[in-house]
């Protein structure tokens, strides 16, 4: 089995992602939501067995990765750290915070982020909006404005059965969950590294803190290639269809975090980080992520200085530039969550669940909708469906950094009692105020 999934599932991920990414797939079936049934290309007719088929179809597929994209594709989107940079917009006036400002932002980060994660994490199961709805007014929840009920006794939807412990009534600390390993991981790594780190230096700290199956994407494939001694550049490529995926943009808050009011030097952590096992807007959600954080970190944040922030760290010609600008751009033409959620689905409801471009654009309209109301910001996030607790996560980081501790209800936070509970190795169950510290120690010994 080639890591993460079987030849079929390789090979419908791979077609789409092919199509996404510019190249020419003239010739080649049109993609449905359950892929195609029909082998495409001749020679694959009378294998001994189903997976051959499918294993020999995705090396006819990959063959494809060699040619030049299609002349008429419209985005440039480079892999290099310095022609991502130059291709993006020009930086906004950012004004610094002082030390005592810093510490509060960073505890709403984090507590936002860890907060908003177990807010989205029972309906983390690619529910969209009307589905979120129907759970939500059948649980007596709608408009949201709290943590998720268990049981929706007027719906027909459930909510996930391993997540009891993150509903209404039953939190007492933050569960464990990928978003929040993430976020540790990254901090390890900075106490080891500071921001001198490689991209192979991610992948050992993965695999002596995480298990495989606490990975999942283009992050466990990289995983597997890693323990099977792949050389390391061909890690993002090689096998991996979920190359653009949300991996990156739910791991490098921390590099926002250590870089209050500086989005280059806090997308460069990101971009190693995230290069590790991702290309293009891959890497760009995780750089996004951390300049916006960088840029939330500063005296008096907007909405728009944020999101400009983000955009001066990614290239302005990338699909996922283009997401954001249409998002705000439509929820400028028209203020309604709902409206704009749907346009969302109708432009890039045909990417996968963990994709990275429509999630970033549930992001963005959470933060839009939000208007630096950190409880609307995130229910927002929750309510547009998709990866419910990844992008309650991002947003919830992005808004807690701006708004600072005392920004955010201690409802939200309180009721996590200071815990949380992982499946990082060398820290396991930890406070979230030690979190803090910590971080707090290695923007010192960095600045």
């Amino acid at each position: 089995m080639p890591g993460y999934a079987n030849w079929k599932q390789l090979f419908n991920e791979e077609l789409l992602q092919m199509r996404e990414e510019g190249y020419d797939m003239s010739g080649l079936p049109v993609y449905r939501d359950d892929g195609p049934s029909l082998m495409p290309f001749p020679g694959c007719e009378s294998p001994e067995t189903d997976s051959e088929v499918w294993e020999k179809a995705y090396e006819l597929l990959s063959t494809r990765q060699k040619e030049p994209l299609r002349s008429d594709y419209q985005y440039k989107e480079p892999n290099d750290w310095q022609d991502i940079i130059d291709a993006a917009e020009p930086l906004p006036y950012l004004k610094p915070i002082n030390e005592k400002d810093y510490m509060s932002r960073l505890q709403g980060a984090v507590y936002g982020r860890f907060s908003a994660v177990i807010l989205g994490k029972p309906l983390e199961m690619g529910m969209k909006a009307a589905d979120v709805r129907e759970y939500l007014e059948g649980a007596n929840a709608w408009p949201l404005r709290d943590f998720v009920p268990a049981v929706s006794q007027g719906s027909k939807k459930s909510a996930r059965k391993d997540c009891i412990v993150s509903t209404k009534g039953n939190i007492q600390y933050a569960q464990s969950d990928d978003d929040i390993n993430y976020t540790l991981l990254a901090l390890l790594l900075a106490e080891k590294y500071g921001m001198d780190f490689k991209p192979e230096h991610v992948g050992r700290n993965w695999m002596e803190n995480i298990p495989y199956h606490w990975c999942w994407c283009a992050s466990r494939q990289a995983y597997y290639h890693m323990v099977n001694g792949v050389p390391v550049e061909k890690i993002p490529t090689l096998l991996n269809p979920w190359r653009e995926c949300i991996d990156g943009q739910i791991r490098t808050d921390l590099w926002g975090y250590i870089a209050p009011g500086d989005p280059i030097k806090a997308s460069l952590g990101a971009y190693r980080d995230c290069s590790f096992s991702l290309v293009k807007n891959g890497i760009y959600g995780g750089m996004f992520t951390a300049g916006c954080i960088a840029s939330a970190m500063t005296e008096s944040p907007s909405i728009d200085t944020i999101l400009d922030g983000g955009l001066a760290v990614i290239p302005k010609e990338s699909r996922l530039a283009e997401a954001v600008r249409t998002v705000r751009a439509l929820y400028r033409e028209k203020p309604d969550r709902d409206a704009v959620c749907e346009c969302i689905m109708e432009r890039w409801g045909h990417l996968p669940f963990a994709a990275t471009v429509n999630n970033m654009a549930m992001v963005v309209l959470a933060i839009l909708d939000g208007n630096m109301d950190y409880g609307k910001t995130i229910t927002s996030a929750v309510c547009c469906g998709i990866d419910t607790d990844c992008n309650a996560g991002t947003a919830g980081s992005i808004i807690g950094a701006a708004v600072g501790i005392d920004g955010i209800e201690k409802r939200w936070y309180t009721v996590l009692n200071d815990t949380a509970k992982t499946t990082v190795a060398s820290i396991g169950e930890i406070k979230i105020s030690e979190i803090v510290r910590r971080i707090y120690a290695v923007y010192e010994k960095i600045k």
